[in-house]
């Protein structure tokens, strides 16, 4: 049987019982992964979102999502999309595939007349390789401090060091290329 090469696409309804049942993570259930991804297929079909997958010999590697109405405030009041919902799977990291993915996300958000991207990270340990690599990739905090659940952190309030604690980074996309 020929390989197939790596392609990075939008997800199409073929793909959501492949995901679901494929990244249904131990700190959910496979319902509530299921209603999210129905989630994020429905926002594709309605433009608010573009999940982009990765796929190599039929099998889904990873995904993010390019988010025109994003989480962060700051990126929604200055109409800035937001790279979203990153992840690559475990056994396939360090391999460039978030760097691809990235890069496909941002090229979309380019053709599609945006001049600047965002990307929220976490601020524990786990997150280290992610903040590694946008900082790599050319994203710089948007100077405006962290999140907490979508909202500014207030200082001297105590918040828990969970997945809703944000760092927001952003970066100016190259321009469009015609030709």
């Amino acid at each position: 049987m020929k390989k197939e090469p790596l392609q990075i696409r939008p997800m199409n309804a073929n793909d959501l019982a492949k995901i679901v049942s494929r990244y249904s993570f131990p700190w959910s259930t496979p319902e509530k992964t299921k209603v999210l991804w129905d989630t994020y297929y429905r926002e594709q079909q309605d433009n608010i979102r573009t999940v982009a997958v990765i796929e190599k010999d039929n099998e889904i590697l990873g995904y993010g999502s390019l988010l025109r109405k994003p989480e962060s405030p700051f990126f929604a009041d200055k109409n800035i999309p937001e790279i979203n919902a990153i992840w690559i799977d475990e056994d396939h990291r360090r391999h460039g595939l978030g760097t691809a993915l990235i890069e496909w996300l941002e090229k979309l958000a380019s053709q599609e007349g945006y001049q600047q991207i965002g990307i929220g990270v976490g601020l524990y340990r786990d997150y280290g390789p992610a903040q590694k690599l946008y900082f790599q990739l050319g994203y710089v905090p948007d100077g405006n401090g962290i999140t907490y659940k979508g909202q500014p952190t207030v200082p001297g309030q105590t918040y828990p060091l969970d997945d809703d604690l944000i760092l927001w980074l952003m970066k100016t996309l190259r321009k469009k290329f015609h030709g």
